[in-house]
This record gives C-alpha cells, sequence and structure tokens, in this order.
C-alpha cells in the first residue's frame, strides 16, 4: 500500500474546518427562524449588521495582487472576530498565491438581501455579490453567500461564511416554516 504524505500543517487546518463545520450546523439548526419581508432591515440592530455584512463581503473580496497579503488579511480582520480573522488566516496563504499568479484585481459590490436567522447574539445575512472581475479558477462575476456575524462588544462583526452543509440547512428551515400548515388539504 502506498503512503500518502500529510503535513502536520494540512491535518490541523482539515481538523479545525471539519470542527467548524460540525459546530456551525449545529449552531444552524438551533437558531430561531425570522424571515424578514423586505431586504430594508427594520430596526437600528439589523440596520447595523446589515451594514457590516456589505462591508465584510466588500473586505474579503477587495483584492489587488500588488498589495501586500497582509494589507488585505487587516481590511478583512478589522471587521471580522477573532475566529473569523483567524478562519482566514490559516488559508489565506495559498489562496493569496493564486491571487498574485493570476494577477488579480477584484472590488465587490455587496448586497444584504435578507437575515434569515437571528438569536439575538448571531445573524445570518443572505448577500448578493458583484464582482468586478472573476476569481482565478471562476468564470462568475456575480454569486449569493450566507454569512454568520456575531454580536461583540465593539458591536456586530464577520464571523464567517456558510459552508454548503449549513446553507441547505437553513434553506430546508425556510421551507417548512414559510409552508402554510393547510397546503395541500382540502
Amino acid at each position: 500500500m502506498k503512503e500518502i504524505p500529510v503535513s502536520k500543517r494540512h491535518l490541523i487546518l482539515a481538523i479545525i474546518l471539519a470542527v467548524v463545520i460540525a459546530i456551525g450546523i449545529l449552531l444552524v439548526q438551533q437558531w430561531p427562524l425570522r424571515v424578514e419581508q423586505s431586504s430594508t432591515p427594520t430596526t437600528s440592530e439589523d440596520s447595523m449588521a446589515s451594514s457590516t455584512a456589505v462591508s465584510a463581503v466588500e473586505a474579503v473580496f477587495q483584492i489587488d495582487y500588488r498589495e501586500n497579503e497582509a494589507v488585505w488579511l487587516k481590511r478583512i480582520c478589522d471587521v471580522s472576530t477573532s475566529t473569523g480573522c483567524q478562519l482566514f488566516t490559516a488559508g489565506a496563504d495559498r489562496l493569496w498565491k493564486k491571487y498574485v499568479d493570476d494577477k488579480s484585481v477584484v472590488t465587490a459590490k455587496a448586497q444584504a438581501v435578507e437575515k434569515v436567522a437571528d438569536n439575538g447574539s448571531e445573524q445570518v445575512w443572505q448577500m448578493i455579490i458583484n464582482l468586478s472581475s472573476p476569481l482565478p479558477g471562476s468564470n462568475k462575476t456575480q454569486d449569493t453567500a450566507y454569512i454568520a456575524l456575531k454580536k461583540t462588544d465593539n458591536g456586530w462583526q464577520f464571523d464567517r461564511f456558510l459552508m454548503e452543509s449549513e446553507i441547505n440547512v437553513l434553506v430546508s428551515r425556510q421551507k417548512i416554516t414559510s409552508t402554510p400548515a393547510n397546503e395541500g388539504k382540502k
């Protein structure tokens, strides 16, 4: 049998990612679902969270290969929780190398579509992201993402992008809660 070498760093990163996904799924299942009828935040708290969500997404996708990677990470970490900052920093070297190799210069405009979950100290927002040019390995200039924000002593901060499995849980919960109980009955 052939051995496959795996560095300790990659193994640790894989374990951390698996734990974050598992915790994320558990948290998403516990979040009370509150679907907003409009994309306009209904309270000042939602307005602050929505504004943070837009700033965070735009910071993540403001890429200029001529900048130093540390400048890009600082921009992200300035609007992130310490966990969010650590998650981005952990995989940044490989990602930044792709940006440099591809000579990427990208700006983003983000729009908070709706708050899809809120438990008082954490919120999940559905976002539309418009990029000035596609990222390396992609041909998309528009996409939808779900992001988690946490309320901290410094206000709302970006925590992370939700993984596909977490999004699927949220979307299925939305369908369940938006379906009338008597639908299909006559």
